[in-house]
């Protein structure tokens, strides 16, 4: 009777120790299904990585094409009635105060050009030029603004310092040009100073000359022209 006790013992034993062994086994089991799991969801995430990454590029062109599309904002319609073209190119050639030369080429990147004629001995001229000198700020890209300064003559420097003076004193930094023989045959016909006429991309002077004319009357024609 006891060795059968004895045997059940032994029996039951044996079965925990299988079963010992068989839950020893069990974790390590779990471990690495969980490792392999962990593994899986990193690639999974650097696979979403890489793709969020890939499709920013096209939001970087889009930035690019906003920026250059706000640049073109500074281009104003210029609209020139076609009876105020004069037929009458102006062909010349005469220097700046710094006397880099120049020709009827000034104006062909422009669809407007504002010239401003004035003198250094002209109160109103003088008084005026801190408002061109605004107003060339607030010009949109594709108009311009050069001036005639009628009593500095190409080859003379007679009234170049004082004309530079009144520029500088006004914060004026548009070109401004000498009277040469070509420039003489486009400014005698004005009879005073501040003058003003307005010429196109082709050379052509744009409505009649504004002999006489004050910022404002200039101002006002120069925006009839812009929309």
């Amino acid at each position: 009777m006891l060795k059968k006790i004895g045997k059940g013992i032994l029996i039951t034993l044996a079965v925990l120790g299988v079963l010992f062994i068989i839950l020893m086994l069990l974790p390590e089991d779990e471990e690495s299904d969980s490792s392999e799991t962990v593994i899986a969801e990193e690639e999974s995430a650097y696979t979403e990585e890489t793709t969020v990454t890939a499709e920013a590029v096209p939001e970087t062109e889009e930035i690019e094409t906003q920026t250059e599309e706000k640049l073109d904002e500074n281009v104003a319609t210029v609209s020139i009635p076609q009876s105020e073209i004069s037929d009458r190119s102006l062909r010349f050639t005469t220097v700046t105060l710094d006397d880099k030369t120049v020709t009827e080429d000034i104006f062909k990147d422009y669809d407007l050009t504002l010239v401003h004629v004035w003198g250094t001995f002209c109160s109103p001229c003088i008084a005026e030029m801190g408002d061109y000198a605004a107003l060339e700020k607030e010009l949109p890209s594709n108009v311009n603004i050069i001036g005639i300064v009628n009593d500095v003559y190409d080859g003379l420097d007679y009234n170049v310092f004082a004309a530079q003076d009144i520029l500088k004193n006004a914060g004026a930094t548009f070109t401004n040009l000498k009277v040469s023989d070509d420039i003489y045959s486009v400014t005698s016909s004005l009879q005073y100073v501040p003058s003003s006429f307005f010429v196109d991309k082709e050379g052509h002077i744009v409505g009649s000359m504004m002999d006489g004319a004050h910022f404002s009357d200039t101002k006002e024609r120069l925006y009839s022209y812009i929309k």
